[in-house]
């Protein structure tokens, strides 16, 4: 079991200022410490555990009723047109700075496909050809369309945020959905604050998106793993636990692994990291994140 939050380490709250506010926190042992930078309606945690095992786990949590705040997917560049690719691999930061995100976080999860050249799959490279597992939306692009057995979580005409499962185009047109983003993840962990998965001594590093029951509170969670006696992983059980100290009555484990990421702008007004990726090699690329930034009305 999780202890509950009072017996934890806190490296620092919420933001509470108009403008920005200048937060230090303490990461990996060799990323030095760095000051982030807000607005009013956004809060980040970098919450230390020992127990049941070492864990770092980050959390933004985002006012959904903040005026001036809005969402918005970047997604990497079709390779081929009407081929086989849907996107080609970025850095996670390049997609954020696309669209002047405040914060960022990596979403849906994707297979590489073949290089026709040499006929094997390369690794997870800048420009590598990827195939998105789930729908991918932003406004008119449908990035990847609706498939069945992954959850999505996006935005309605209302503005209002969603999750739960479109296994189609044709569904999506049935239920006459009009989505001004849309992301995917693996499947729903969370409905109506209960844990739908269950229990497994299956861990790994996590992504997450959650939502208070009113819809007012939207969670990003990434919780670091594979760093022994730093942070060790969670469950998807673990993960929905964590959410509902959120507050989240739903959620959905998007992709983890190597490709979890969080970004936030810095005092320097610079995209940065937040959490320790376990990728060795460095930040792996990824085919898209879901963006914070400022509403463009």
């Amino acid at each position: 079991m999780f202890r509950p939050m009072r017996h934890c380490i806190f490296l620092w709250m919420m933001v509470l200022s108009s403008s920005s506010i200048h937060v230090s926190i303490g990461l990996a042992q060799d990323k030095p410490q760095e000051s982030w930078r807000l607005p009013t309606g956004v809060g980040y945690e970098h919450i230390v555990r020992e127990e049941p095992r070492p864990l770092h786990i980050h959390v933004l949590q985002i006012d959904t009723q903040a005026a001036d705040l809005s969402f918005e997917v970047a997604a990497g560049d079709d390779p081929d047109g009407d081929g086989p690719a849907e996107v080609a691999l970025a850095h996670p930061r390049d997609l954020a700075k696309k669209v002047n995100a405040i914060a960022a976080i990596n979403t849906s999860a994707w297979a590489m496909l073949t290089d026709p050249q040499t006929g094997k799959k390369p690794g997870y490279i800048v420009g590598g050809a990827a195939d998105i597992s789930g729908w991918v939306s932003q406004a008119d692009r449908l990035i990847s369309p609706p498939q069945g057995g992954y959850w999505s979580v996006w935005m309605d005409a209302s503005k209002r945020i969603k999750i739960g499962t479109i296994a189609s185009k044709e569904e999506l047109q049935e239920k006459g959905v009009q989505a001004k983003w849309a992301v995917s993840g693996f499947r729903g962990i969370l409905k109506d604050s209960q844990v739908l998965v269950e229990p497994s001594q299956v861990r790994h590093p996590r992504t997450a998106v959650g939502l208070s029951k009113d819809r007012n509170q939207f969670v990003w969670m990434v919780v670091d793993g594979r760093q022994q006696g730093y942070s060790e992983g969670v469950s998807e059980e673990e993960l929905a636990k964590l959410l509902i100290e959120r507050g989240c009555s739903e959620g959905i484990n998007l992709d983890g692994g190597g490709s979890s990421s969080m970004w936030i702008r810095n005092d320097k007004d610079e995209l940065s990291v937040a959490n320790s990726p376990s990728e060795k090699t460095g930040v792996r690329p990824v085919p898209v994140v879901l963006s914070l930034i400022r509403d463009r009305k």
